[in-house]
This record gives structure tokens, C-alpha cells and sequence, in this order.
């Protein structure tokens, strides 16, 4: 991918983040996620929330998952080097525009019988989806270099089903709208872009390992 075609690949995506976060501002956009916030929290009804909600929505909150694109970038130096920092990069960038944005819309979170947790930043975007999608296709974008075609398509496979759960399971326990999560993925998406424009800037040392 040329460089002028990155830069707009990054600003379409923003673009694309701008408008979910002006639409969660409509009236039709909050009348939109009311109706489906509304509709779980009846299918969840008043017992404990599913085992497998809790479980995703712990093992991939941010500061679970931090430490681990650290592991993992350790892991993938031995056969990228200097891009196995886009593993922990995207993740970072990803969390830091998703707080930017939070501070900057401050839109509540579902209260009262639509949620099962008491939280208290603000709802728009999701760090949880944020992070854990900016982490999977950094490695993604990684091992596609190496892996062949069939175990492609598993990881891909598997990269979008473990970020569905974590949207899913963010939803289900009440602790984001539906757009929420979908403007999360977005952000994700804008952490693994803009961190692979610093990277590829970067000049290359000798045994850099394959370019991006």
C-alpha cells in the first residue's frame, strides 16, 4: 500500500468514527440504541449475569490486556523485529483515542434496569472492543506475511469471533449501547492504521525483518 493510499485509508476510517459519533448524539441514534439496550436487558432479565459475559469481559478489559501485546510482541520479534511493536502500538493508540473521545462526548452509559454493572466514565466508544480489535489485526496483519492460506482464514476466523464476544458481552451486561461497541471496532481499526504509518516511516535498520 502506497503511502498517499495509507493516509487515506487512516482519514477514511475517521471519517467513518466522526459520523457513529455524531449519529450516537441524534435523537434517532439514542432512540436506536434504547431500543436495543432495552430489548437485552429484558432477554437477560433480573438473575446473574451469563458466565461466559463475565469471563470475556474480564480477561479482555484494557488493563488485562496490555501486559499481553507486550508478550506477544516479544514473541513475534524473533521473526519481525522492529513491527512486532505494532501489536503493543496499535493497542496504545487505540486506547488513547478511545479516552480522547470519551473525555471530549462524555455520553452516559445505560443506567438503572438497562444495565447489570455501575460504572462511572463515559460510554462512547468501547476500550474493551477498542483494545481488543487494535490487538487482533496487529497480529494479524503479522502473521499473514508467514501463515499460509488456510490458517489465514482460521485466524481470521477466530480474531473476529473472540472481538464479537467481547462486543457482545459489553452489551449484554449493560455496560455500552450498540453503537458503542461498533464505533469500539472503528477505533481499533484507527490504532493499528496510524501505528503502521509511524512504522513504516521509521527508517530500517539492517535485519529488520519483512516490511509491512
Amino acid at each position: 500500500m502506497a503511502g498517499p493510499t495509507r493516509v487515506r485509508h487512516l482519514l477514511g476510517w475517521t471519517a467513518v468514527l466522526a459520523a457513529l459519533a455524531w449519529w450516537s448524539t441524534t435523537d434517532a441514534g439514542r432512540r436506536l440504541d434504547g431500543a436495543v439496550a432495552a430489548d437485552i436487558a429484558r432477554l437477560r432479565g433480573a438473575g446473574p449475569v451469563a458466565d461466559w459475559a463475565t469471563l470475556a469481559d474480564a480477561a479482555l478489559r484494557p488493563l488485562a490486556l496490555a501486559p499481553a501485546t507486550v508478550v506477544l510482541a516479544l514473541v513475534l520479534w524473533w521473526r519481525f523485529r522492529r513491527f512486532a511493536l505494532l501489536v503493543p502500538a496499535s493497542f496504545a493508540t487505540s486506547i488513547a483515542v478511545t479516552y480522547l473521545i470519551k473525555w471530549a462526548l462524555g455520553r452516559p452509559r445505560p443506567a438503572g434496569w438497562l444495565s447489570a454493572v455501575d460504572l462511572g466514565d463515559a460510554a462512547f466508544p468501547s476500550a474493551h472492543v477498542a483494545g481488543a480489535s487494535a490487538t487482533v489485526i496487529a497480529v494479524l496483519q503479522l502473521l499473514r506475511r508467514v501463515a499460509g492460506r488456510l490458517l489465514t482464514r482460521l485466524l481470521q476466523a477466530g480474531a473476529l469471533a473472540l472481538v464479537a464476544a467481547v462486543a457482545a458481552a459489553r452489551v449484554w451486561v449493560g455496560a455500552h449501547w450498540l453503537g458503542d461497541v461498533v464505533a469500539g471496532l472503528v477505533v481499533g481499526v484507527i490504532g493499528v492504521s496510524a501505528a503502521l504509518l509511524v512504522l513504516r516511516a521509521l527508517p530500517a535498520p539492517r535485519g529488520a525483518g519483512p516490511r509491512l
